[in-house]
């Protein structure tokens, strides 16, 4: 047989059987559908209440807008129920199980997502379900959703948020419609990546709520969606910068007085550190707001150089006794009037009072600001280091 002839018949084989598959589709959707009414609930005898399930798919995480606390993402819902109106006998058909129908031709679930911030879900009466001999059928549509998401940035920029989408009916209540979780309810296979944001887990739990309106039960199905933040941005522009010109703020309490320059420098650190602050407060919800350590700095370093210019002017016993005297032991400052004596050995209290005593107003006043100084550099050492620790020990 030649080959052209041989080709041609299959094709026209194929189309044939095209044609008898088209034909026995058609024929089961005219023995089902006349009569069938989509605005109602089926409710056949035995089957009182219809049983949803549903799954999702996780195909991209949009975005989450952190100061506005909603989250943008893209999911393939798969839902199965079924409707006993639509069923046939698969061998009065030549075996065929299925059929594909719009599903603006079938009664379909009020499915609605709780805290939704978009009117409707996008994609719900656009697409084609396949309806099965038994009855069943199945309707899976691509949709993007916005939703509520509260936001905890106490561990930024190590933090994982969790996102919730509650799924239920606002019309039929338990008797009516039951729904719950798929057999597979999670899917993240076809997952596609995101720069900052990574979904490890997706928790599932079906919830039945009885609400202040009603006395029948509402049941929900909702997901938890894990979302990790990816730190690594925010470690090489945020943290890393941050921690180097906060640790440039200690050296201000090295910086002698008489240089002139310790007020301004913890400025222009204080200034630094304002457009770091800026960078973050973008990214965080408003009430997610801190002081920074830098603005205590400023405030000392003014003090310090107050106490220092103090000159003549007369020191109090008990600045003399209850804060020079302590704190010199503590910060091994060596007292004005013995520069031989270090505050190191604290046998002799009674002589470094002694000591005290002896020396000028000015340099008690400089040795004030100085001891000053040295406490800051243990305070602001210690909560940097301790800052640091904190936020890496979160990851």
């Amino acid at each position: 047989m030649d080959l052209r002839i041989f080709i041609s018949i299959t094709v026209l084989q194929a189309f044939a059987g095209d044609v008898h598959c088209d034909s026995l589709k058609k024929q089961i959707f005219d023995s089902i559908f006349p009569g069938y009414d989509s605005g109602l609930r089926p409710v056949c005898e035995g089957a009182p209440q219809v049983n949803l399930k549903i799954g999702v798919a996780v195909r991209q995480m949009i975005d989450l807008d952190e100061p506005n606390q909603r989250m943008k993402i893209n999911l393939w819902i798969r839902l199965k129920w079924n409707d006993c109106s639509l069923q046939w006998s698969p061998r009065d058909f030549n075996d065929t199980e299925y059929i594909v129908v719009p599903i603006s031709r079938i009664w379909t679930p009020d499915l609605t997502l709780y805290d939704s911030l978009t009117t409707g879900m996008y994609g719900m009466d656009k697409y084609r379900a396949l309806v099965y001999s038994d009855g069943s059928i199945h309707y899976n549509f691509p949709t993007i959703i916005e939703v509520i998401c509260p936001i905890d940035v106490k561990s930024f920029p190590f933090d994982t948020q969790i996102c919730a989408l509650k799924f239920g009916s606002w019309v039929y209540h338990g008797h009516q419609l039951d729904i719950q979780p798929s057999q597979s309810p999670i899917d993240l296979s076809s997952m596609k990546s995101n720069v900052e944001w990574h979904i490890p887990n997706i928790e599932v739990e079906k919830n039945v709520v009885t609400y202040g309106c009603c006395l029948e039960p509402y049941p929900d199905v909702t997901f938890y969606i894990h979302i990790e933040r990816k730190p690594a941005y925010y470690v090489t522009n945020i943290i890393i910068p941050s921690i180097m010109i906060t640790s440039i703020g200690v050296l201000c309490f090295l910086l002698p007085v008489d240089s002139g320059e310790k007020a301004s420098l913890v400025i222009m650190i204080t200034l630094a550190m304002s457009v770091f602050q800026l960078l973050v407060a973008d990214k965080l919800p408003p009430s997610a707001e801190a002081t920074p350590w830098i603005t205590i700095t400023t405030t000392i370093q003014v003090a310090v150089i107050n106490i220092y210019y103090r000159g003549e002017k007369e020191v109090p016993e008990w600045i003399k006794k209850g804060i020079i005297v302590p704190l010199c032991l503590m910060m091994f400052v060596k007292i004005p009037g013995n520069p031989s004596s270090t505050c190191c050995n604290e046998e002799n209290v009674w002589d470094l009072v002694k000591d005290i005593k002896e020396s000028t107003n000015t340099e008690l006043w400089k040795c004030l600001s100085v001891v000053i100084d040295r406490l800051g550099i243990l305070i602001f050492s210690i909560t940097l280091i301790s800052g640091c620790f904190i936020v890496y020990s979160v990851k």
